[in-house]
């Protein structure tokens, strides 16, 4: 699958939200490997509703898959852009060992937070499935936003770590990365990207926190695991009990 090919791409000069605005092309039938790229996002947000703060430089990046084109379960996809988007920061960096992936789709560059995703679906059927899928992409080549007390994972630049690199050739990386992670998903299946994963996972086998409400009030602890053959974190609990979950964050470091 190619990402943002001929007449496939739609780079702007400002808009509220990368996500928001192929979600619309999505819905109008937009064909798989579409991508919306913007130079300013006014409206950016992350996961749980979270602002995404969008400063000139970076990249604020949305592609779009028709699922009728996948003959996989969609949710798979949470791993393999993650795993297109660690591709994509470590073709920039001295040592892919300084990079790692936050569960599920944080990009960490020397523990410091370099890329997110937010993945959306939308025209659900009967039984709950949906047509189309929207994976948003933030990385932060040129600078970083700014940074809060509360943050356990402040957030970093490629340009602040001493990689200095165009918006619009990490685009390009991004947009292959990603269709060749896709293709070899499509062919290898899920374990392949499993495997490869976990190779990149941080904390693997260490303790963490999941937090399993928005604000963070709810949360479980428990060494973590690895993610199982539905894309599932499995978490080993103190009561001798291993829990599964397919959303939520991981908070705090032991």
């Amino acid at each position: 699958m190619q990402f943002g090919g001929e007449n496939a791409s739609y780079a702007l000069l400002e808009v509220g939200s990368t996500n928001e605005y192929a979600k619309a092309l999505a819905k109008a039938g937009a064909v798989s490997g579409t991508v919306v790229w913007a130079h300013r996002q006014t409206q950016g947000k992350g996961t749980r509703n979270r602002t995404w703060e969008s400063l000139d430089g970076n990249v604020f990046w949305s592609g779009i898959i028709q699922l009728k084109d996948i003959g996989r379960p969609f949710t798979e996809l949470v791993y393999v852009n993650a795993l297109a988007v660690y591709n994509t920061i470590t073709q920039y960096i001295d040592a892919p060992a300084q990079a790692a992936i936050k569960w599920p789709n944080d990009i960490l560059l020397h523990e410091k937070k370099v890329a997110g995703s937010l993945l959306e679906c939308g025209k659900f059927d009967a039984q709950g499935k949906p047509a189309w899928m929207v994976l948003g992409t933030g990385i932060n080549v040129a600078a970083s936003p700014r940074t809060h007390p509360s943050m356990l994972y402040p957030p970093i630049s490629l340009k602040e770590s001493g990689y200095d690199v165009s918006r619009e050739a990490v685009i390009e990386t991004l947009n292959t990365q990603l269709g060749t992670a896709i293709a070899a998903w499509l062919q290898q299946g899920f374990s392949t990207v499993r495997e490869a994963y976990l190779a990149k996972a941080f904390r693997l086998y260490e303790e963490i926190a999941i937090g399993i409400t928005p604000d963070k009030a709810d949360y479980v602890t428990g060494q973590y695991l690895g993610i199982d053959e539905q894309g599932a974190i499995m978490v080993a609990c103190s009561d001798n009990t291993i829990k599964k979950f397919h959303s939520g964050d991981v908070l705090v470091r032991s």
